[in-house]
């Protein structure tokens, strides 16, 4: 017998939410040993991007693809002349009235010059800071202490969910147990009369559940309105309390999104940090100059 369609929906009440004083809100606890060694990394981070920005900077230059601004010479080629012409007057009166603006030109020459004769010790000095610092990440980062955090805030929700599916357990049992009794005590045989076995009436109170249900959608006496809204909660999170939680997490400082644990090569690793360029030069295609071939295909 099947009157699952013809059940009135009830009103089930919303699935509770955790007492107060049992949320994972209230599990957080002391968690500043994680967010401290998080702030630190982000710090590091930041000094990696920074320093990985100012090697490409120093390849750009030590390639050739990016050459220091050139600085002036009017006033250096200006006094350089007197001095050939000897006219010690004129250049005593040249210093005198350029001196400051000459030295400002020749501390840029030196500066453009020095740039590019510095280049490839620039890019070694930075990769071996980036080296050193991917070693001072990878030694201060902690991954037990972060998975004894993160097991610590879950284990309350885990042994409420046990205890929860405890009590599911039992009155699962009860109720296959009191549908299997019925279903023995009103099993028919059917006859017809002249000897033949005849189909019985399938009487059902329990349907099976499809994969990815808790509970199937037909249960006698309840409406399969509710019994597929249960199942919908089952496959879904509570995202109400996923936000409040994130949110509570950030607030402390428990946020490790988008950071990075970058790892010293080894002593024998020969390769470059890397540190790809945002805007290489283009590669121009060769061009050949000799003639192009061509092929004639006679038809007969």
């Amino acid at each position: 017998m099947n009157v699952n369609s013809f059940t009135k929906k009830s009103t089930v009440p919303a699935i509770p939410k955790s007492a107060k004083g049992a949320s994972p809100l209230n599990e957080i606890g002391d968690v500043s040993a994680v967010t401290e060694m998080f702030k630190r990394l982000r710090q590091q981070n930041a000094q990696y991007d920074q320093a990985i920005q100012a090697l490409i900077a120093a390849n750009r230059i030590k390639n050739g693809w990016e050459k220091p601004a050139e600085p002036e010479m009017s006033l250096t080629i200006q006094r350089e002349v007197l001095v050939g012409l000897g006219d010690t007057e004129a250049l005593a009166k040249f210093d005198e009235t350029h001196g400051a603006e000459l030295a400002q030109e020749q501390a840029a020459r030196m500066k453009a010059a020095q740039q590019i004769v510095e280049a490839p010790t620039r890019v070694k000095a930075l990769e071996q800071y980036i080296q050193n610092l991917a070693g001072q990440i990878a030694a201060g980062l902690d991954e037990t202490l972060i998975d004894e955090e993160i097991s610590r805030i879950f284990r309350p929700s885990a042994q409420r969910m046990l205890e929860a599916a405890k009590t599911f357990v039992q009155a699962w049992r009860e109720m296959q147990s009191v549908e299997s009794v019925l279903l023995t005590r009103v099993r028919l045989h059917h006859y017809s009369v002249t000897g033949d076995h005849r189909t019985r009436y399938e009487h059902e109170l329990i349907g099976r559940p499809r994969e990815g249900e808790l509970l199937p959608t037909l249960i006698e006496g309840l409406a399969i309105e509710d019994l597929r809204d249960l199942n919908d909660q089952f496959s879904r999170h509570d995202s109400e309390l996923a936000t409040a939680l994130d949110n509570a997490l950030r607030t402390v400082g428990f946020d490790a999104w988008g950071l990075k644990v970058y790892h010293p090569k080894s002593e024998h690793d020969m390769r470059s940090v890397y540190a790809p360029d945002p805007n290489p030069p283009k590669k121009h295609l060769e061009h050949s100059h000799g003639l192009a071939a061509v092929v004639r295909v006679d038809v007969a």
